[in-house]
């Protein structure tokens, strides 16, 4: 069995505007080190002509904003001078931009001049953590403790908890040691409860937590470990209770105003409204907030002030592709189809493009038929040269409905002819080379693929299929779906090839085996029509007639098993 065109499978989510009350990871840097830098500074020295201009330069890049000119010009002359004040200057710069690769270089330059520095190891550590390395960055978050600046490990273990299991017992083993060595310390208290929280250890997790609160009631990062873990075991209105404490104790604090925002969404939609009007007045340009507002008030009814607002959001460039995409279908949901399709053309940014086009398509085909689509997609597709390979699949697609199937195979060619590498494109067009009955073709296009990519499962399987379809190489097919089935021993499809071939080969006992197998994971109707048949070769002929109504009731008009019928002469039955 072949599968369906790879990229009509993808998924989207666009957003979650009542995020879960699981853990969520901490990887922002909410703790700054407060170690005092300024008692080992080398003596001055006057800089060179060209490297002052440069500083210069980057002072006033700072000044209006401009941060990466900064950082290029702190980066080029700290390599220059090996200056310590330019070196601790592009670190701290490079650690507030997120830039961890430029951050590790310089925290490294700075511990070389002052390896007892908590402040260079602290940025170290955080860069690491955020470069997916919780280990390495381990001993740096623990000298900053031991030489009394203010360390974070919760960051380091909200970055563990997405690694493997290895590594999270690793680091669990690193945090026990560490307590052991200081019991008091509440951030490793605050690490160690996050990683009981997510493995749902919610009881040691609490009992961790509150001896950290007994000792700092007001700490941020304890009462959401707390809240969260409480929202975990159900106690929802004691969440709620210690959530609203939490903020009044802390009232700019972002995160937590935040939780009790979108806790409120579940039971107050005016109060959770509320919160989000505070927080956006606090984060005025944090275009997230405004979207998640905009669809309380859409709740609400409010549909002036939800309007009012996704108008603004599609003036916002990181945010308008989600804005358009929204307003098209809050358009859909009035039935406006042509206000819906205008929007949707204008959501050309990921992740919203793909389910934006695939809304337009759809609507489209409804609305004003196959061929206006395809004009409308093709001009979409001039228009958006970056997204023309995804936009060709579309059309081909539409065509495969429409059985137009050397137009289909046409288009591809003509969209392979600028990206020749592209596997999805390859894919496509050999599914219209074996509508046309083209094996050469067909061949071509998923050897290419395997040629480029010898553990693409899809392709080794759509090659072994086809070739016990479409010619006598039954061995030769027999090899690449067993290639396909190493890679992939539990997808129906591949197993489902493998069973049909052992049928074609005359070997009906295994086959009904094979076949049986992926009929159990998959009533899918080409399975059903294998299966069937595989069965009535058998002998089992009253179990083969059930497996195809089975097939047919999900899949009516499904043409496979019709054919199958036909050649058996059971239409009658």
């Amino acid at each position: 069995m072949r599968s369906a065109f790879p990229y009509l499978l993808i998924t989207m989510a666009l957003l979650c505007g009542c995020a879960s009350v699981g853990p969520e990871h901490e990887n922002e840097a909410t703790i700054v080190a407060s170690a005092d830098t300024q008692n080992n500074k080398p003596a001055t020295r006057a800089f060179p002509e060209d490297t002052f201009f440069d500083l210069l330069v980057a002072e006033m890049a700072l000044r209006y904003q401009d941060l990466d000119t900064a950082l290029d010009n702190y980066s080029y002359q700290a390599d220059k001078t090996g200056d310590l004040g330019v070196i601790t200057t592009a670190a701290r710069l490079a650690q507030y931009l997120n830039r961890d690769d430029v951050a590790q270089t310089y925290a490294l330059q700075w511990l070389k001049y002052e390896p007892e520095n908590a402040e260079a190891h602290y940025i170290l550590a955080s860069s690491l953590s955020r470069s997916q390395r919780p280990l390495d960055a381990f001993p740096h978050m623990t000298k900053v403790m031991e030489l009394g600046g203010e360390s974070n490990f919760a960051a380091l273990a909200a970055t563990v908890l997405s690694r493997t299991e290895d590594e999270q017992r690793d680091f669990l083993q690193l945090l026990n040691t560490q307590l052991e060595r200081h019991p008091g310390d509440n951030s490793l208290k605050i690490a160690k409860a996050l990683m009981l929280q997510y493995q749902k250890q919610e009881a040691a997790a609490l009992a961790l937590i509150q001896q950290v609160l007994s000792d700092e009631p007001d700490n941020p990062h304890a009462l959401l470990i707390e809240t969260r873990t409480l929202a975990q075991l159900g106690r929802d209105d004691e969440a709620l209770a210690r959530l609203r404490y939490a903020v009044d104790q802390n009232p700019n604090h972002k995160r937590l105003r935040h939780d009790l925002a979108r806790r409120l969404v579940k039971t107050d939609l005016f109060q959770a409204k509320a919160q989000y009007e505070l927080l956006l007045r606090q984060n005025p340009a944090d275009s997230d907030l405004l979207l998640e507002l905009m669809l309380i008030n859409r709740e609400l009814s409010n549909t002036s002030e939800a309007a009012k607002q996704l108008e603004s959001l599609s003036d916002t460039p990181a945010h308008s592709s989600r804005a358009h995409y929204v307003l098209g279908r809050l358009a859909e949901d009035d039935r406006n189809w042509q206000e819906a399709m205008a929007h949707y053309e204008q959501a050309t940014t990921e992740p919203e493009f793909v389910p934006a086009s695939q809304r337009l398509a759809s609507i489209s085909l409804s609305v004003d038929g196959a061929e206006k689509t395809l004009t409308r997609l093709q001009t979409l597709r001039e228009r958006l040269p970056e997204h023309a390979s995804l936009i060709a699949l579309l059309e081909a697609e539409i065509l495969r409905k429409e059985a137009q199937y050397q137009r289909g195979y046409d288009l591809l060619s003509k969209a392979l002819n600028n990206t020749p590498d592209d596997e999805q494109l390859r894919y496509a067009r050999s599914l219209f080379s074996e509508k046309l009955g083209d094996l050469s073709g067909l061949e071509m296009d998923l050897r290419h693929i395997i040629d480029r990519d010898p553990e693409n499962a899809a392709a080794l399987n759509a090659l072994g299929y086809s070739l016990a379809n479409l010619s006598s190489r039954l061995g030769e097919a027999e090899n690449f779906v067993k290639r396909a089935l190493a890679l992939e021993p539990e997808d129906p499809a591949i197993i489902d090839s493998y069973g049909w071939i052992l049928f074609l080969k005359g070997d009906i006992h295994s086959a009904v085996k094979v076949l049986e197998r992926a009929y159990n994971k998959s009533q899918d109707h080409e399975i059903a029509s294998h299966f069937g048949e595989a069965l009535w070769a058998s002998g089992d002929q009253q179990r083969a007639k059930t497996v195809w109504k089975a097939g047919l009731k999900d899949t009516p008009n499904s043409p496979i098993i019709y054919d199958t019928l036909r050649r058996l002469n059971l239409f009658n039955d």
